[in-house]
C-alpha cells in the first residue's frame, strides 16, 4: 500500500527535498584528499553548493598542500563537515605528525573539522596513551571527536564499552565535545536535529512514492514489505521517520531502487555520492574490499541527489540482490526488521551540549612532522 503525504514538514525538510538530504562524498575505495581523487571530490563540492544539510568529508590522508590549494576553490561550501580519522596507526606510512599538519590545513579551510578516531581496534590502538594523544589532538585543534571502532562482517562497529566511557571522560575533562555517531555531530554543528534519533511524524512521503517503494504508515513507522539496511537508512534520513521492513533481503548499504546499472547507498548517517576508485591508502583493516560489488574497481555509487527521482524514472529495472554472495545476514538473527536489529545503537549526543558550556578554546599544540 502507498500512502500520500499529509504532515507538516519541519523546516529542515521543506522543499526541494533534496536539498536537506544529508551526503557523504567520496566514501567508499580511495580518499577524497588524495591527489589521484580529490579534483572528483572538488567537482562535488562545488555541485552540491546548494545543499542546506551537512556534508561529509572522511579522509585520513597526509598533508599535501597542492591538494589543500584545490580544496581552498571549495571553502565556500560551509555545509562542509571533514571528519579526519586519527588513529595512531599511521596507515600508509604516513606520521602522526604530517597528519596534524593536514588537520590544521583543512582548518584554515572549513570551520568544522573533527577528530574521527575511526578505527579504534583492540590491542592495536585502544591503549589510554594512544587514545589520550587523540584527544590531545581534538583539544588542540578542533575541539571536536568522534569515537569509531572497527566495522565486523556484518557491518557493526566494534568498540568496547570500556575504551568509549575513557573517550567521553577525557574528552569531557579536556574541554572537548565528543559523539558516538557522525551524524550526530554535524547535526549539532549545523544546529539541526539528529536524522538518525530525533524521529517524528514521517514527512517527504510523496517522494517516496516518486522513487517506486511500495510501503504503508503505521504510528509514524514506514513499514515496507522488503528492504535492505540501506533503504532503511535512507528513508529513515528522507522521511525523518522510523522504518521496518517485514523481510530484510540484504544487509548491504545498497538501496533497492529500480536505477537500472545506477548503484545507490545509504550508510546510517549518510546518503553515499562516490566514485570507487582502484587506489587508496591500502589500510589493512579495510571493511571496502570485503564489499564484492566495489573492491579495488572503478565503480560509481550514486548522484546527485536532485538526480535520484529522474535516474530511477528513466531506469528499467534494478539490482539482482540474489547474486551476491555475501549479503551478510546473520544466521542467528532470521527476525531482523529495523536497523536497530542490525547495528549496533549509540546514543545520541547531539542534544547533549545544549546547555551551552563553553567547550575549551583549541589550542596550537606541536608536533614534530616525522613524529
Amino acid at each position: 500500500m502507498t500512502a500520500s503525504a499529509t504532515s507538516n514538514v519541519p523546516t529542515r525538510t521543506q522543499q526541494p527535498w533534496h536539498e536537506w538530504l544529508p551526503v557523504s562524498v567520496n566514501d567508499t575505495y580511495g580518499d577524497p584528499f588524495i591527489p589521484e581523487q580529490v579534483d572528483n571530490t572538488v567537482m562535488k563540492l562545488e555541485a552540491l553548493m546548494g545543499q542546506k544539510a551537512p556534508i561529509a568529508i572522511f579522509t585520513k590522508a597526509g598533508y599535501d598542500p597542492g591538494v589543500l590549494r584545490k580544496c581552498a576553490s571549495v571553502a565556500g561550501n560551509r555545509q562542509v563537515v571533514v571528519f579526519y580519522s586519527l588513529t595512531g596507526l599511521n596507515e600508509a606510512g604516513i606520521s602522526f605528525g604530517n597528519r596534524v599538519a593536514m588537520i590544521d590545513g583543512l582548518r584554515e579551510i572549513w570551520d568544522n573539522v573533527v577528530v574521527f578516531t575511526r578505527p579504534i581496534i583492540r590491542n592495536r590502538n585502544d591503549r589510554p596513551s594512544v587514545l589520550d594523544r587523540l584527544v590531545e589532538v581534538a583539544a588542540a585543534r578542533t575541539g571536536l571527536l568522534v569515537m569509531g571502532g572497527l566495522h565486523d562482517r556484518y557491518k557493526n562497529k566494534t568498540i568496547a564499552f570500556s575504551v568509549e566511557d575513557y573517550l567521553t571522560d577525557a574528552c569531557d575533562q579536556a574541554g572537548v565535545r565528543c559523539f558516538h555517531k557522525t551524524s550526530c555531530c554535524a547535526a549539532y554543528l549545523h544546529g539541526l536535529e539528529c536524522w538518525v534519533h530525533d524521529l517524528g511524524t514521517p514527512v517527504n512521503l510523496e517522494v517516496v512514492s516518486e522513487l517506486g517503494y511500495e510501503f504503508a504508515v503505521n504510528d509514524d513507522t514506514i513499514v515496507l514489505p522488503e528492504a535492505t539496511t540501506g533503504d532503511l537508512n535512507f528513508l529513515r534520513m528522507l522521511t525523518r521517520a522510523p522504518v521496518y521492513t517485514e523481510r530484510l533481503i540484504s544487509n548491504y548499504n545498497l538501496l533497492t531502487l529500480a536505477s537500472g546499472d545506477q548503484k545507490y547507498e545509504a550508510t546510517s548517517s549518510w546518503f553515499a555520492w562516490s566514485e570507487n576508485i582502484e587506489t587508496c591508502l591500502d589500510c589493512d583493516y579495510c571493511i571496502i574490499k570485503q564489499i564484492e560489488y566495489l573492491r579495488k574497481m572503478r565503480v560509481q555509487v550514486g548522484t546527485h541527489p536532485r538526480e535520484i527521482v529522474a535516474t530511477v524514472q528513466a531506469a528499467t529495472g534494478g539490482i539482482d540482490f540474489s547474486g551476491f554472495l555475501g549479503t551478510k545476514l546473520r544466521a542467528d538473527r532470521p527476525d531482523a526488521h529495523t536497523y536497530a536489529d542490525v547495528r549496533v545503537v549509540k546514543p545520541c549526543f547531539t542534544h547533549r551540549y545544549d546547555d551551552g558550556a563553553a567547550v575549551a578554546e583549541p589550542r596550537r599544540a606541536s608536533f614534530a612532522l616525522n613524529a
